[in-house]
């Protein structure tokens, strides 16, 4: 079965935590706050959704170091932040 999706904010804030639905190869996600993400997720999926909050939060942060070299004069970072920059667009709702 695929993820269900809960209505919520465009927005809930992380952290997500997976925990075991009452079907064994399945995995719900739930906000820190108790919002429901996403019902009856395989295992291996539910880890990475889970993580989705986290793992934007760092792609931020590096996104800002790479920023850091370029203005420092590290030209090899350019093409990096620019993949970088189209990953966080498309998972911020923007062209990518």
């Amino acid at each position: 079965m695929e993820a269900t999706k809960e209505k919520h904010a465009t927005n809930t804030p992380g952290p997500w935590h997976a925990y075991q639905s009452r079907k064994d190869v399945h995995r719900n996600i739930v906000s820190h706050y108790g919002a429901m993400i996403a019902r009856e997720v395989h295992h291996a999926n539910a880890r990475l959704i889970a993580a989705a909050p986290d793992l934007l939060a760092q792609c931020k942060e590096f996104e800002k170091c790479l920023t850091h070299l370029i203005n420092s004069g590290d030209s090899g970072a350019d093409l990096e932040r620019d993949k970088l920059r189209e990953v966080l667009a498309k998972v911020e709702g923007g062209e990518g």
